[in-house]
């Protein structure tokens, strides 16, 4: 049985999720795949797709990929491993952040310890705005 994506709140202008400790992602199911989620849903997001994944020690993506119009940021949440992209590969620790052209031909595979990684998809070169030129400050009370 899959674990399943928690709601918390939701309102006009947010929707909060939880997915559960980080240990617990591996008890995710989608599709053929364990140990991956993805958030899209849950969150109902507009402009990315969020998931995460759990590999145990030493275990290959079962095969590789790339995409039509998105591009895919990996961040290392936890553990160690490796990824290859086209022929290069790279060395990946807990805190490496990895970004992937569309184009690029992708797969991961754990090391000794493991490895828990987070990936954002979001369309190639859609970014116009960001928090300096698309953020703007709001008068409101704090309650926090």
């Amino acid at each position: 049985m899959s674990k399943e994506i928690k709601n918390i709140a939701e309102n006009k202008n947010f929707k909060a999720v939880c997915v559960g400790p980080w240990a617990e992602i591996a008890q995710f199911v989608t599709g053929n795949f364990k140990g991956k989620v993805f958030v899209k849903d849950a969150l109902a997001t507009t402009g990315s797709e969020i998931s995460f994944g759990a590999l145990p020690a030493n275990t290959p993506l079962p095969f590789f990929h790339a995409h039509k119009q998105n591009e895919e940021v990996y961040l290392v949440l936890k553990g160690s491993g490796k990824m290859q992209i086209d022929g290069d590969v790279l060395e990946l620790q807990e805190g490496t952040l990895v970004r992937v052209d569309p184009q690029g031909a992708r797969s991961l595979k754990s090391g000794p310890d493991g490895m828990l990684f987070m990936c954002i998809q979001t369309k190639s070169n859609s970014l116009g705005q960001w928090t300096s030129t698309d953020g703007v400050p709001v008068q409101m009370e704090s309650k926090l």
